[in-house]
């Protein structure tokens, strides 16, 4: 099973996103027809606090129990906001939507979930913590450029959405991709 913790998006939110994803996904296909990118869709559209990657059922297990409780962070806000690429400049690998609103709370509920993970194995991960909302995945740019692509996006405003939560998803191959589904959602303190 492939596991991540995230934070869900209010629809109203994810709606916006999926909207300029949209918009980007046009300028993408007329600027570079031949790229090859993988564009997520707006139902999978989240803020990811923790990929965990592979593990079994009796990690699963440990996984869940280890986030079963609630979590010491409080309720807060996020504001999606912006719109970028990594790497920033030059050929994207992936598109994104940022979030510029409550990523204090939101590095401090990261670390939370990251310590709670070590207690049952899962390596805390030394790079660090940048929240956004993935968009898109580029296998090969075939031309494009975050420029142009980008231009009159970065500072689109989605709107404010509510953290009291997180989830534990398993992410499933599917025949139109992969499937998010919700194992375990954990209330903030």
């Amino acid at each position: 099973m492939r596991l991540f913790v995230a934070v869900e998006l209010e629809p109203r939110v994810a709606a916006q996103i999926a909207e300029c994803s949209r918009e980007l996904r046009r300028r993408a296909e007329a600027m570079a027809p031949r790229a090859r990118v993988s564009w997520v869709p707006p139902e999978r559209l989240h803020v990811t606090v923790r990929f965990i990657g592979q593990a079994d059922e009796t990690r699963v297990t440990a996984i869940g129990s280890a986030l079963e409780p609630a979590l010491t962070t409080r309720r807060f806000d996020i504001v999606a906001a912006g719109m970028g690429a990594f790497p920033e400049r030059g050929r994207p690998r992936v598109l994104w939507a940022g979030v510029t609103g409550g990523q204090d709370a939101l590095g401090n509920l990261a670390r939370e979930v990251s310590g709670r993970l070590e207690s049952c194995g899962v390596a805390r991960d030394e790079r660090p913590f940048r929240p956004h909302v993935t968009l898109a995945r580029i296998r090969d740019p075939g031309g494009l450029r975050s420029g142009p692509l980008l231009a009159g996006l970065v500072d689109q405003v989605f709107g404010s959405s509510p953290v009291d939560a997180i989830t534990l998803f398993e992410s499933r191959p599917s025949s139109s991709g992969h499937v998010d589904v919700p194992l375990r959602r954990t209330r903030l303190g």
